[in-house]
């Protein structure tokens, strides 16, 4: 999907996206250097799926009765210390962003391997 493919709807989602990161960047006194192009290359980069699990993202809400949409877009620092910049964000499933909270990424996925782990052995 290219960037002005987007709908109405979609790039106020963009927007919206961009906005809460750059919320939590003042917030945490953390660099902040995107703007929307960024944010809607990298969703077209990476085909709208979640860079972690490859799941494909909602840009909107599913359900707009929930608080929540697991599925929705969010932006993530790679490496939650080095702020939002181009080379260290990426888009992934609002339930993977809240579970890798302020982890890096190789500390999240070391924790993935051990769920899976720990699961097989309970199963057999």
């Amino acid at each position: 999907m290219l960037p002005e493919q987007f709908s109405a709807t979609e790039r106020r989602m963009f927007r919206k996206a961009l906005q809460g990161a750059r919320r939590r960047a003042r917030k945490k006194n953390l660099p902040f250097c995107l703007d929307i192009p960024t944010i809607r290359d990298v969703f077209t980069k990476q085909n709208g799926n979640c860079f972690y699990s490859g799941i494909k993202m909602n840009i909107v809400k599913n359900q707009n009765n929930q608080l929540h949409d697991e599925f929705k877009m969010t932006i993530d620092c790679i490496d939650p210390n080095l702020g939002y910049s181009k080379e260290n964000v990426v888009l992934c499933l609002y339930c993977i962003n809240s579970f890798k909270q302020r982890m890096k990424k190789d500390q999240m996925f070391d924790i993935c391997i051990k769920m899976l782990e720990h699961q097989k052995s309970n199963i057999q």
